[in-house]
Order: structure tokens, then C-alpha cells, then sequence
């Protein structure tokens, strides 16, 4: 699965990193590498419990490139996409004029996951602005928003009328990136960061989503029904559609109930209420 390799190589190595119809190209630096470089990327492609591990053999080809500045190269695919019914993702380098009813959200993701590109991310802007727009009043109830990334779920939340809304992810550099694009927004001081885990997090929430990954996800099962009120929303995206049973089994276990999945591709979102 291109998007979860692209993913670890490119947090293995810091390297920008660029999906293609032919499969996955990433550009390093072989001045800034370690001499055992390709052992690192053997170890990536061959773990066992990697997602994409049952896929079948990786193959690969090295070619030494001119002098490019890589990391910027990503940005040409970037544009403007619309999502769902109102929602309008534009990188911060382009220039954009939003229709009047539209909720435009500028995002540059940095180092965090979250452009509004990858199916999981769709889906949860697809299921916020669904829920926004059903019988329920989402206007002042409090969301919480796990494994927050660039921020743009956080942001998107905002737009949408929840109040508070509160942000947390494990990784510093992602909450770095978050700030800036709450800032991007001119919607600071509405949204809440928090460095740390679910756990570290206090009170409950009226609605929380969770676009993160199948294994975490089973982690803090006992950590997110905790931080639910009663009658709640919970989100659970990240699925490959084969692990949505498992993970559905996990959260009904705790007294959740599902009442609706979404399905873009060959992934999946859960809808539990409480």
C-alpha cells in the first residue's frame, strides 16, 4: 500500500517523498546518509508488521539525479481540492478566491500527515461536515481531535461551529506545524494543543475523532470511551478495510455503538455513538 510505505520511508529518512502512478519515488541525499543507508530501507520494506509487508516483493532502482531542490518539488501536486459539500483545502502558496459559501481551509503540512488528499483525511472532513449539517447542534459542543497532525481536522472543527476544540498529537514537530496553520486560518485562540497522549488529556468530549492507524486505535480504545460523554460521536479512521472488524469488535466491547462506516477506496471510517 503506496501511502503507508511512503510513509515510514519518509519519516525513516527525512526525506520528501512523492506518490506516482508507476509507485513511490523519495529523494535522499547521499552526502547527508549513513554508509548503511540501504540496509535501513531493506529493513523498511521487508518488516513483518508493517501494513504493507503482505503485499509482496518491493522493488527498487537507484538513480543519481542533477541538483533539484527535492523538497519543494511535492508542491507542484498540491492544488486546491474540494472536499464534501463546502470544504475547499488550498496549499498556502497558491492563490485562491473562494466562492461565498465556502469553507476554505489553507494548509501547508510541513512534517505532519494531513493535506485532505489521503482518503482517510476526506473522510473525516466528510463525516465532520455531515454531523455539522444532521439534527444535532454542533454549535458549542466540544471536540477532540487525536492525532491531530497539520491540524487541519482541528481547524476544519472550528469552521464548523464546535467550541472548544482541542488538538493532540505525540509528535512536537506536528504540533509546531498545527500552530502555524491555526495561525494560516486566523483561528488562534480557538483551538487548543496539546503535546502528549489521549491519556494526558482531561474532561470528556461531546465528539472526538481519531484519524490515526489500526493498532493505536486498539491502544487507546479504553482511553477515548473514556473521554466521550454520554451520547457522544466518536470517528475511528486510519482502517485498511480489512482491520474495520477488529477494531469496530474493540469499541463495542467497551459499550460503544457503531452506527454507520464510510468507505473511500480500500479504506474505511468508523461512526460509534455512546
Amino acid at each position: 500500500m503506496k501511502e503507508e510505505l511512503a510513509a515510514f520511508i519518509g519519516e525513516r529518512f527525512s526525506v520528501a517523498v512523492e506518490i506516482t502512478q508507476k509507485g513511490i519515488r523519495f529523494y535522499l541525499d547521499r552526502g547527508g546518509l549513513a554508509d548503511d543507508w540501504e540496509s535501513g530501507l531493506q529493513e523498511i520494506l521487508n518488516h513483518p508488521g508493517a501494513p504493507y509487508a503482505r503485499r509482496g516483493f518491493f522493488d527498487y532502482s537507484i538513480y543519481d539525479l542533477p541538483e533539484v531542490n527535492w523538497e519543494d518539488r511535492w508542491k507542484e501536486h498540491f492544488k486546491p481540492l474540494r472536499i464534501g459539500k463546502r470544504f475547499v483545502i488550498c496549499p498556502t502558496w497558491e492563490v485562491f478566491v473562494p466562492d461565498p459559501l465556502d469553507r476554505l481551509i489553507r494548509i501547508d503540512p510541513g512534517r505532519a500527515f494531513g493535506t485532505g488528499h489521503h482518503e482517510t483525511t476526506r473522510l473525516c472532513l466528510e463525516w465532520l461536515e455531515d454531523l455539522a449539517a444532521s439534527e444535532r447542534n454542533v454549535s458549542g459542543e466540544s471536540l477532540l481531535d487525536v492525532g491531530t497532525g497539520s491540524g487541519i481536522l482541528a481547524v476544519a472543527s472550528v469552521l464548523l461551529g464546535f467550541n472548544p476544540v482541542v488538538g493532540v498529537d505525540n509528535d512536537p514537530e506536528a504540533i509546531e506545524v498545527a500552530m502555524e496553520n491555526i495561525a494560516v486560518n486566523h483561528v488562534e485562540g480557538r483551538i487548543r494543543l496539546f503535546s502528549g497522549t489521549t491519556m494526558e488529556i482531561e474532561g470528556v468530549f461531546n465528539v472526538i475523532v481519531a484519524n490515526i492507524q489500526a493498532q493505536p486505535l486498539l491502544d487507546m480504545a479504553p482511553a477515548l470511551v473514556r473521554r466521550l460523554n454520554p451520547g457522544g460521536r466518536l470517528a475511528l479512521s486510519g482502517l485498511l478495510l480489512e482491520q474495520m472488524d477488529e477494531v469496530s469488535d474493540a469499541y463495542v466491547e467497551k459499550g460503544l455503538r457503531l452506527i454507520g462506516t464510510r468507505l473511500a477506496g480500500e479504506w474505511g471510517l468508523l461512526d460509534f455513538e455512546k
